[in-house]
């Protein structure tokens, strides 16, 4: 898995300099996740590795007929380097840079139960405060937490569920 994000950022950094630079971050935003969705289907991805594939089909398939000429050529260039199954990485690494090029950062919340709207701005407020960019924040809901919250925000992580703490209590006690 890191292997494939080590190697899906040249091509993300790349895209996103050319989009930035054309005023097209968000549109190419959303035909890279159009087309690393394409990509997952198991066909599609099958196809990737076939001796005998197209691979004018396989970009036409990717890209669609609305692309610009840029994105067809990143396209393009991934399929002759063999690189489609990067897709879905290469959405996640654009989407980051994106961020980070914004000063925003996507962050999710998992809780056992949902959270009422006040408990989220305090938490959307905290991570502002602590990483200094707005933040989107995301609620997911997970039983198997038990109690409390798991916050994931870029390469943060903050675990305060009890089952994080009960996992914690068991290691200490065997150790």
């Amino acid at each position: 898995m890191a292997e494939h994000v080590t190697l899906a950022r040249p091509y993300a950094k790349a895209a996103f300099d050319f989009a930035k630079d054309a005023g097209l971050v968000d549109s190419w935003l959303k035909q890279l996740t159009v087309s690393a969705g394409v990509a997952c289907i198991e066909e599609v991805a099958q196809s990737f590795s076939s001796p005998d594939k197209n691979n004018d089909q396989l970009v036409g398939l990717l890209v669609g007929v609305d692309s610009d000429d840029g994105y067809k050529n990143l396209i393009t260039m991934m399929a002759e380097n063999n690189r489609l199954g990067l897709l879905p990485e290469v959405v996640n690494v654009f989407k980051f840079i994106s961020e980070q090029d914004a000063k925003s950062l996507s962050a999710d919340v998992y809780t056992s139960e949902e959270l009422n709207q006040e408990q989220l701005d305090n938490i959307t407020a905290s991570l502002s405060n602590r990483l200094g960019k707005t933040i989107n924040l995301n609620q997911h809901i997970d039983a198997s937490l038990l109690s409390g919250a798991r916050i994931v925000a870029g390469d943060l992580v903050i675990d305060g569920s009890l089952k994080a703490k009960l996992e914690k209590l068991k290691t200490e006690m065997l150790n």
